[in-house]
C-alpha cells in the first residue's frame, strides 16, 4: 500500500486515481497520520460493514411486510416463497401485474408539449 501526503495526492491526482484503478490502495496523509485510504469502488461495495447490514434490518422487515400485503399472503407464507425461489435458484419471483387507475381532475386544462417535456420540441 503506497502512502502520500495530502498535497501530493492533490497535485498528482490524476496519477492516484490511475493507479487505484490498477488495484493498488494508496494512504493519504496530513501531518505524518493516516487520513483517508483510496480504493476501487468494488473493493468497498463488496465488503459491508456489519453496521450498514444491520441498520437495513428495518426496511428490510417494513419492504417484506408491503410484499406480502401486495400478494395477499401472510409475512410467514412470503418468506416461505422467498426461501423455496432462492433455494430453488430463481433470481426473483414474479410480482403480480401492474394495476394502472385513471385518475380525473375536476378541472380540465391543455398543456403544451414544452410544459410536458420541457423540451422545446426538439
Amino acid at each position: 500500500m503506497a502512502m502520500m501526503t495530502l498535497s501530493d495526492a492533490r497535485a498528482a491526482l490524476p496519477e492516484v486515481v490511475n493507479r487505484v484503478a490498477q488495484g493498488e490502495e494508496i494512504t493519504i496523509t496530513r501531518y505524518g497520520r493516516p487520513m483517508a485510504v483510496v480504493v476501487r469502488p468494488d473493493i468497498v461495495w463488496s465488503q459491508p460493514s456489519p453496521e450498514v447490514v444491520f441498520d437495513q434490518t428495518d426496511w428490510l422487515i417494513a419492504a417484506l411486510r408491503e410484499r406480502a400485503r401486495r400478494h395477499g399472503v401472510s409475512l410467514e407464507q412470503e418468506l416461505s416463497a422467498l426461501l423455496a425461489a432462492a433455494t430453488a435458484g430463481h433470481a426473483d419471483t414474479a410480482l403480480p401485474p401492474i394495476q394502472l387507475t385513471t385518475v380525473r381532475g375536476g378541472t380540465t386544462s391543455t398543456w403544451s408539449r414544452e410544459e410536458i417535456y420541457a423540451d422545446e420540441g426538439r
